[in-house]
């Protein structure tokens, strides 16, 4: 596996679920279609990112290559 994602349900009513993960090797991420859309920060050598993704309509491939990158994620 690229990484192990821990993550929870939430209490909120706006959110389905937390998450966070860190890249263990390069590899490829396959991401599933889905309705919902998500918020993800990443940081990678000390600089943050932020990410909106969703909802995707079919299935996507991404290549993972950032090993030690660190993201959390909330889930709509």
């Amino acid at each position: 596996m690229i990484f192990n994602i821990d993550e929870r349900l939430s209490d909120s009513s706006f959110v389905e679920r937390i998450w966070r993960t860190r890249t263990e090797h390069p590899g490829t991420l396959n991401s599933i279609a889905a309705s919902h859309w998500e918020m993800v920060v990443s940081r990678y050598h000390g600089k943050a990112y932020m990410t909106v993704r969703g909802p995707e309509t079919k299935a996507t491939s991404l290549p993972v290559t950032l090993v030690g990158a660190e993201f959390f994620g909330i889930i709509f």
